[in-house]
């Protein structure tokens, strides 16, 4: 039977000349920095990072929905909500902003307990007994395939050990094959973090199987199990103290494989007001074994077709081709990234940089899982930075940037049925019990049990009601990229869109400070920076598209509601759009004229309307206004680098992509470049201050995102009905002269169209294909105006 290892070949010459392949000739780090030399696979659910020494290596491994903290933690969690309604003292808040300009909102904050953080399992261990030498060690992971790689010679023997994570299948494997016969195998589990008697390892030689089971906590902790054993009839399999599962050596054996399967008692469906948001699902231990023994009857190879079956057509769905003006093929990454410089960049390293962005999307965002988090799936702490949880200020949006137009809005399930079955429930008390409102709210951070509720601490961190509207963009954009009608009037609009668009249209309030007439949000804060006002230019904008995109998409929702839509129209017309030019030229962040000129602050919340937003580059039509054009780059210009702050790897992709749509090629690809050399680390995986830990993959993903806006600028209109023009989408509007003569395919365009295209040694769009018409009529210029 042909074996995992028989892909090996083809996919190690491939690494001459594809610029796909992450390698290295040294083995990954131990545990102290796997996060920055590991290479990260996934399927979703699962996520593993191998690392260690040939003979002794381990796998990292996650579960996406391992969690401490909430009801798992402490039986009387309310999602951060109060007890008993704090709504009262809402309007005397607003009164004193209105008066003073600036205020507070402690009044509305709650004591919180059991947040919690996304959790490591353990470890796999995996051991080849007599390997304490070897040579020609090469551990690689294909972008194209998911598949990691690593082949080291020991003795008289080579050995090749390959692993992958399958969506299909439900199960990591874990492939070792040698060119003589295969010594002595064994596989475990360990968890050295959680305290004594918290998991317990075990091991039976019947049934062929290592396991661990464990809690997050005594008595109400969250259950989890996982485990491990061998594909195939292997019957002689022995246990030793430990729950160590032996594969003694065999005259006829050279291979041996090994499938991995975790699972806990988390459900997100029970996250709602009828389950008494337990989150508290079935004991894992029975599913998991299921789906393990069905995955040990299938041949290898089947395991492994079906993988590539579903997931070689996801990366090769859009590709981006660009130069390899510095030879940087057939070099280890860390090679590349040592060598690259400011100066020059590198086209090479760059488009690798963004298939890889894609491939840790594919690889932790699959239907069934939880989206994303700030660490991807891919943490190895029972405690993580910031609990690797759900920012939503910037970070798990920036996490879904590029997704639509790069052919991955299939994944983006995750998301959708998160804020659905977590945020809503919780979210409804939270509007109504902080505020008095309708609807559902959150704030600036989540965990995965429904953290809703308004917490203590400082307002610029806690106080970002926002969030909700801005996470709507994402459902709107889904719509207009796929045009799924059903999704549309079944999810998205009712229980996205309306609800949050109902909170706003019942908390909105007129503008007694300037008494122009205008309704503003107050209290608000512009995120992670004071003071607390009102008519904050984040909300004001993020609003603005929420109202647009409720009258636009309401009559193919078919919402026959028509008092809502009468309010939302009201409110749009006399709404403070958050378009205000300031002392010194700049776009405000706030309506009041308060911001100092060179704060170089990382988050550029203000301009939220321009990128990713449309309120200000569409609706205001600044995109073709000189005037506005100049606001938003002084605006940039004053907030710098994103160097000078967090030196964050987010906030320099955010740049770049706002400096994009002024098609602005040089500032845009520097704040490229800049991420590239301070925050990409050996493993491709960025940093948040440089390349020093911790690990924050929303600049993986944003990285993505700042690319696309460099390479089209299709914004959506603030039109309704049947009848609207066509819309003007500009293909290249900031690709450096660095990229010249490179090309895309399966762009993918709002309204359903896709295009093929590429540019001259300028970076001018000179050549397009359309591969498929989408449901609006579109012209397709260039940066030059020249219609293509």
């Amino acid at each position: 039977m042909r074996g995992i290892a028989s892909l090996l070949v083809p996919l190690l010459l491939a690494g001459a000349c594809h610029g796909h392949i992450l390698w290295s000739s040294k083995p990954a780090s131990e545990w102290t920095d796997l996060i920055r030399t590991a290479y990260p696979i996934g399927n979703g659910k699962l996520a593993l990072l191998p690392y260690g020494v040939p003979g002794k290596e381990k796998l990292n491994l996650n579960k996406d929905d391992l969690w401490s903290g909430g009801p798992f933690e402490d039986p009387n969690y309310r999602g951060g909500n109060p007890a008993e309604s704090t709504a009262d003292a809402v309007p005397g808040i607003q009164s004193w902003i209105f008066q003073n300009g600036t205020g507070n909102a402690s009044a509305l904050q709650n004591e919180y307990t059991a947040y919690g953080s996304y959790a490591v399992l353990g470890n796999v261990s995996v051991t080849i007994d007599g390997i304490s030498e070897y040579s020609g060690y090469n551990r690689s992971l294909d972008l194209s395939t998911g598949l990691h790689t690593t082949v080291f010679t020991s003795g008289n023997a080579t050995f090749t050990i390959q692993a992958l994570c399958s969506f299909p299948d439900s199960v990591c494997l874990y492939d070792i094959s040698s060119t003589s016969i295969l010594p002595a195998t064994s596989i475990s589990f360990e968890d050295v973090l959680r305290a004594p008697g918290l998991s317990t390892p075990a091991c039976s030689a019947e049934q062929s199987i290592a396991s661990i089971r464990g809690k997050t906590q005594a008595d109400i902790g969250m259950t989890f199990f996982a485990a491990a054993r061998p594909v195939g009839d292997i019957t002689e399999a022995t246990c030793t103290e430990g729950g160590v599962l032996n594969v003694p050596a065999d005259s006829s054996r050279k291979r041996v494989t090994f499938a991995i399967n975790a699972g806990t008692d988390y459900d997100q469906t029970k996250g709602n007001a009828e389950n008494g948001f337990s989150f508290r699902g079935v004991d894992p231990e029975s599913n998991v074994l299921e789906v393990l023994s069905a995955a040990t009857q299938r041949p290898v190879q089947a395991i492994v077709d079906d993988h590539m079956a579903d997931f070689q057509p996801l990366m090769d769905g859009f590709t981006l081709e660009l130069p390899d003006s510095a030879n940087s093929a057939g070099l280890d990454i860390s090679s590349q990234l040592s060598r690259y410089t400011l100066e020059g960049g590198d086209p090479f390293v760059e488009a690798r940089q963004f298939a890889y962005g894609r491939y840790l999307f594919a690889s932790s965002s699959r239907t069934g899982s939880l989206p994303p988090n700030l660490q991807g799936k891919w943490a190895y702490g029972l405690t993580n930075a910031w609990s690797a949880d759900y920012h939503v200020d910037i970070n798990l949006q920036m996490n879904h940037w590029g997704v639509e137009e790069t052919g991955l809005s299939s994944l983006q399930d995750p998301l959708w049925d998160h804020m659905r079955y977590t945020w809503t429930g919780r979210g409804a008390e939270t509007a109504n019990l902080t505020y008095g409102g309708e609807g559902w709210v959150i704030h600036g951070w989540l965990n995965t049990f429904g953290f809703t509720g308004l917490p203590s601490g400082d307002d610029i961190w806690t106080l970002l009601t926002s969030s909700n509207a801005w996470m709507m963009l994402h459902v709107t954009d889904h719509f207009e990229y796929t045009q799924d009608t059903t999704w549309l009037r079944t999810i998205a609009y009712p229980q996205l869109l309306k609800p949050v668009a109902q909170f706003w249209l019942s908390t909105l309030v007129p503008d007694t400070h300037f008494n122009d007439s205008t309704l503003v949000v107050n209290p608000c804060v512009s995120p992670e920076i004071g003071p607390t006002t009102f008519a904050c230019t984040h909300h004001q904008q993020l609003i603005h598209q929420l109202f647009t995109n409720i009258l636009r998409l309401a009559p193919i929702a078919s919402d026959p509601d028509t008092t809502f839509l009468s309010s939302v129209s009201s409110a749009l017309a006399r709404l403070d759009t958050g378009l205000h030019i300031g002392r010194w030229g700049q776009i405000q962040e706030w309506k009041l004229d308060l911001d100092e000129q060179n704060n170089t602050h990382r988050h550029l919340s203000h301009l939220v309307g321009w990128y990713p937003g449309a309120s200000l580059s569409s609706y205001a039509g600044a995109y073709t206004n000189t005037t506005l054009q100049a606001a938003v780059r002084t605006t940039l210009q004053s907030r710098g680098q994103g160097i000078e702050d967090a030196n964050a790897g987010w906030e320099k992709v955010w740049r770049a992509a706002c400096w994009a749509r002024l098609n602005d090629s040089a500032n845009a690809y520097e704040q490229l470049k800049l991420v590239t050399r301070n925050n990409v680390a050996d493993n491709g995986l960025m940093m948040y201050s440089g390349r020093g830990e911790p690990f924050q993959i929303d600049a993986n993903f944003g990285y993505v995102g700042a690319v696309v806006s460099m390479l089209a600028v299709d914004l959506p209109t603030g039109e309704t009905g049947e009848a609207r023009g066509r819309r003007t989408v500009m293909l290249g509007p900031a690709i450096p002269g660095q990229w010249g003569g490179g090309s895309v395919r399966g762009f993918r365009l709002r309204g359903g169209g896709v295009v093929d295209f590429g540019w001259d040694g300028e970076g001018v769009v000179d050549r397009v294909e359309v591969k498929r018409e989408g449901r609006e009529r579109v012209r397709l210029v260039n940066v030059r105006g020249e219609v293509l």
